[in-house]
């Protein structure tokens, strides 16, 4: 039961001075997520392998606040079958790439609807 490096993920940058699109510009939501289920079976998000809950967590933050506990309630342990652990360049850019493309929809999905608004 000795702590695992990294250790405590608390990912101080969710804090509500940040701002409420504050998940367009971080790297990903944290963990662990939930999401109410009947919601997300109404909401139109891409289906992958890869990343998929931070275009869910893109996509409930463009019409609700996202809730956030600050308490640390877990330790996070990294081994080389993670999704993000231990990549090679290539693999960073790609993940990036796809990353970048997800906002990108979430951006111009966002523009729509505030034109739809009249805002």
């Amino acid at each position: 039961m000795n702590e695992i490096p990294p250790g405590v993920i608390d990912h101080r940058e969710w804090t509500l001075e940040n701002g409420r699109n504050n998940a367009l510009w971080v790297n990903g939501l944290g963990a662990p997520r939930g999401f109410w289920t009947p919601l997300l079976r109404e909401l139109n998000f891409p289906t992958t392998k890869y990343r998929e809950d931070y275009a869910v967590g893109l996509r409930v933050r463009r019409e609700y606040r996202i809730g956030r506990i600050y308490d640390v309630m877990y330790n996070c342990r990294r081994w080389g079958g993670n999704s993000d652990s231990q990549l090679d360049v290539e693999a960073v850019n790609r993940n990036n790439l796809y990353k970048d493309r997800i906002r990108t929809w979430e951006l111009q999905a966002r523009i729509e609807m505030n034109k739809a608004k009249g805002l």
